[in-house]
């Protein structure tokens, strides 16, 4: 519809605010003012350090857009936001979707982290009730093309497996043992894919558990054959503080002075700092003793500069892993929900969230004539443009292109782990694009 006809787009107004009037609450301090808002559910994995920096970047967002005047007529974007926490993170995210709808007016969508958790809320809710679902770090492959109402801005994990590989062949490392968190979802198909990869030089993958008596063992079996370096694929903290606490004992330090220690994504995280790491900090070989990687931005652009400025200004917060992902999220949504709120075939909520679920890839995807959008034109500029034209969002993570099967490829960060007085930190060695 061209919003450029002032009636045309008055009636669209007018009727999305008679949907939304017929299902919004009334403000408690006067009962004749309604308010007016939509809701997106997030499940996130607060009870990790990783899940609260994701949050505090989605709010980020939110924030900048309500702060200038919200989506179509003033509608506030409210977060929905519970935790993925649990022993079956599937089964807890797919109970947390159900009571942010039982809990939630105006519904349009969910926001998922992990891999499991989003699986969880992708069969259970996303699929059968068409509610569109977008994840900021959710990389199994399986959930490569699982449906239309399902989307992620990251790459599934034979992407950064293959990176890991290369590098791995680069510094001229040939023999890989594989130590794998047991049971974690994200973890195992990760050492699959770094497997395939690097080929006959990992033959060998063990599984671990926190709670293994036989913990020792495993680590001996692990460290047999004198492997030239360990790739880690583990996600949760106990799981990979457990691994790097056994290591570093008087038992198996000695046998480790010259291995190199390849680093998952999930490891990117001052979660991991817990555990006695001094064994795998320093060089070896001309090349850094640790290495690893993770999707990120190009650091270098405006959009990533602004987002990273703003969130620490705000959140006292640097960048951490999946930030730029999460905060695009936010800004997809408002595009999303600005492109269905200039719709006047909406009728009901369902076809609304439908409307809502249609946007999504189209505005990160450039088609000729497209109009760049992006956070630090300011969001009035953005709404203004997104009403009038087609539109490509770019954002800190990048161009944010979805792909027909719910990919984005985003650029990757080669980072190490390092020390200085006695203080551990992550450094980017390098991008790759």
């Amino acid at each position: 519809m061209n919003t450029n006809n002032p009636l045309a787009f008055l009636t669209t107004v007018t009727l999305i605010i008679i949907i939304l009037l017929s299902i919004s609450c009334k403000k408690k301090d006067d009962p004749y003012v309604e308010e007016r808002y939509v809701t997106i559910g997030a499940i996130l994995p607060l009870d990790q350090e990783k899940g609260e920096l994701r949050k505090n970047a989605l709010y980020l967002a939110i924030n900048e857009i309500n702060n200038s005047g919200g989506v179509g007529n003033g509608y506030e974007i409210r977060l929905n936001i519970k935790s993925s926490q649990g022993e079956d993170r599937k089964e807890a995210a797919a109970i947390a979707a159900q009571e942010i709808i039982a809990e939630s007016l105006f519904l349009v969508g969910f926001i998922t982290s992990f891999s499991s958790s989003s699986t969880g809320v992708i069969e259970d809710i996303g699929i059968p009730y068409h509610y569109p679902v977008i994840s900021g770090s959710a990389t199994a492959s399986s959930l490569s093309g699982v449906s239309p109402y399902f989307q992620r801005l990251c790459a599934p994990d034979p992407f950064e497996a293959n990176i890991l590989a290369t590098q791995a062949l680069e510094y001229g490392i040939s023999s890989v043992a594989i130590a794998v968190e047991a049971g974690d979802e994200y973890s195992m198909e990760l050492a699959e894919a770094f497997q395939t990869a690097y080929g006959s030089g990992a033959p060998l993958t063990v599984n671990f558990s926190a709670d293994d008596p036989d913990y020792g063992n495993q680590i001996d079996l692990l460290l047999a054959d004198n492997p030239e370096a360990i790739f880690v694929s583990m996600l949760n903290p106990i799981e990979y503080n457990k691994f790097f606490t056994e290591l570093g004992t008087t038992n198996f330090i000695n046998k480790l002075q010259e291995t190199s220690f390849i680093l998952c994504d999930g490891l990117y995280s001052a979660d991991f700092f817990q555990a006695p790491i001094d064994f795998i900090v320093g060089e070896i070989n001309g090349h850094p003793k640790n290495f690893g990687a993770f999707p990120s931005a190009d650091t270098s652009s405006n959009e990533y500069i602004y987002f990273k400025e703003t969130l620490f200004s705000t959140f006292d917060q640097d960048v951490a892993s999946y930030n730029a992902q999460f905060y695009d999220i936010g800004y997809i949504y408002a595009l999303a929900l600005e492109k269905s709120l200039n719709n006047i075939e909406v009728a009901t909520i369902d076809t609304f969230r439908e409307l809502v679920a249609e946007k999504i890839r189209p505005i990160s995807n450039f088609e000729t004539g497209d109009s760049l959008v992006f956070p630090s034109l300011g969001w009035e500029s953005m709404k203004a443009i997104s009403q009038s034209s087609n539109i490509d969002y770019v954002g800190a993570s990048g161009n944010c292109n979805i792909d027909t099967l719910g990919n984005a490829i985003t650029p990757y960060s080669v980072f190490k782990v390092v020390k200085n007085s006695d203080v551990y930190s992550f450094e980017i060695i390098e991008i790759i694009p």
